[in-house]
């Protein structure tokens, strides 16, 4: 029996359909108009990073602030427009800079279908799964240089982010502990936790660090737990990221919390605040993740 089709059976199946070309089974994705300018909008921090690593500059994109934030390299041009809001970009505004095509994380999708009416939207699975998330992100990146025509900058990229491992696994052949991966919460109390196969787990798992969190992570390789968490492992190193005003209030909890001075780790002076990471950035993140962290632990090396 033939189903009816609605408006949203169709605009389902618009959006599904280009999803396919950035999912690493058809590596034939490319622009609408072969040849011709492009003029990209990314409405998602990790596509927009994937963009600029590629050297393709995004006429708009959505949380300009939020990027430099926490991205903040390849750097945003200061041509570059800002839509507002990750989920709610300023249509109106949007449509006067007449984009070839809108790029959208695959679970923003749904909820950004009035876009269609601008400019083809593309999905892009942002999510790496059960894949570990550089190999993810290398696929995406070489499927978007398809897009974008920039294969060579795709390889360059990918050459470049692992060698950077390499010489930061080297910098750690030295170092043994085990080591938490965390962000403070402002309530001092609770903290999250990073593992599994997203960005940072998967960087730290390729640097051969044992990480102190083997527990179950969401699609983001994260957890909330709470702070007595890092009691679990007394020989750890605890990692954490600075994140400006809200870490600076978190540590001030901290310093008020006699289970954070009971910590060995605390008591040990084997805590690293280090400058904060797109936990679920692209090569670009992994590449200074794994710099700066080479750099912070090869200090612990003898003990």
């Amino acid at each position: 029996m033939r189903l009816p089709i609605s408006r949203r059976n169709i605009l389902e199946a618009a959006l599904a359909a280009p999803f396919v070309m950035l999912s690493g089974r058809y590596p034939h994705a490319q622009s609408p108009n072969p040849g011709s300018p492009q003029r990209l909008v990314s409405l998602d921090l990790l596509i927009t990073e994937l963009l600029l690593t590629l050297g393709e500059g995004p006429v708009a994109v959505a949380n300009i602030p939020l990027y430099r934030r926490l991205v903040a390299s390849p750097a945003l041009p200061e041509s570059v427009e800002d839509l507002g809001p990750l989920n709610e970009p300023n249509l109106e505004f949007l449509q006067s800079l007449a984009p070839t095509r809108v790029l959208v994380a695959d679970w923003q999708a749904p909820g950004l279908m009035p876009l269609m009416r601008i400019a083809p939207v593309l999905p892009i699975k942002v999510f790496a799964g059960r894949t570990p998330a550089l190999e993810h992100c290398e696929t995406l990146l070489s499927d978007m240089a398809e897009l974008t025509g920039r294969k060579m900058e795709a390889k360059t990229a990918i050459t470049a982010t692992n060698a950077a491992i390499d010489a930061a696994r080297s910098t750690l052949s030295g170092f043994s502990r085990p080591v938490y991966i965390c962000r403070f919460n402002r309530d001092g109390r609770n903290i999250a936790l990073f593992g599994g196969n997203g960005m940072l787990g998967d960087v730290a798992n390729r640097l051969n660090l044992r990480n102190a969190y083997k527990g179950r992570v969401n699609g983001a390789g994260v957890t909330n737990a709470p702070l007595s968490r890092l009691a679990d492992e007394p020989d750890a190193v605890i990692v954490h990221f600075d994140r400006g005003a809200e870490t600076d209030v978190a540590l001030g909890r901290l310093e008020e919390s006699a289970l954070w001075h009971a910590l060995p780790a605390v008591r040990k002076g084997r805590v690293v605040r280090m400058p904060v990471i797109y936990p679920s950035g692209g090569l670009r993140s992994a590449d200074r993740f794994a710099t700066q962290i080479g750099t912070q632990l090869a200090k612990f090396a003898d003990g």
